[in-house]
């Protein structure tokens, strides 16, 4: 019998095997990085590439509230709704990269409110950081701990 390891066990493994059980988890689903087609099909005006197109381009309150109170709470005065949603439209997840994504993909995107776009060409993730692997972004390791199957994810468990 298998169970299988923790989130947090799975993070305090090598840094090189979450690399590996990640890269190993993403490489099927990441198709191509299409980051200049995506610049110049919005340059170009095209349907389904414009900036209102974009889904999840904007923070949840959750994520405000976790990375970003210090930027809407002033000198310590409770902060409102309406202190949230000015930050929320102010501050538009930044995109760096498109990249075209499996279907399969793109629904665990979704719901970890990765911006993307959907039209009649695919579906295409917007990563929201630049300058490393996708196999080190951490919301991406955590896909691949929710989502992967690699052995090294389980311990074998005696039954007695």
């Amino acid at each position: 019998m298998t169970n299988k390891i923790t989130e947090k066990e799975f993070f305090n493994l090598d840094n090189g095997v979450v690399q590996d059980i990640t890269r190993e988890f993403i490489q099927p689903h990441i198709i191509y990085n299409q980051s200049m087609l995506v610049s110049e099909m919005e340059r170009l005006t095209v349907i389904g590439f414009q900036w209102e197109d974009i889904q999840n381009r904007y923070l949840t309150d959750d994520e405000i509230i976790k990375y970003h109170l210090d930027d809407i709470v002033v000198e310590g005065l409770p902060f409102t709704a309406d202190d949230i949603d000015d930050f929320r439209y102010d501050n538009p997840q930044e995109i760096y990269e498109w990249y075209l994504v499996s279907d399969w993909f793109l629904d665990r995107l979704k719901e970890i409110n990765e911006p993307y776009l959907e039209n009649d060409y695919g579906e295409y993730w917007g990563r929201t950081c630049t300058g490393q692997a996708i196999y080190l972004d951490y919301n991406i390791q955590k896909l691949a701990y929710q989502y992967s199957h690699d052995k090294r994810l389980f311990k074998s468990v005696e039954v007695a």
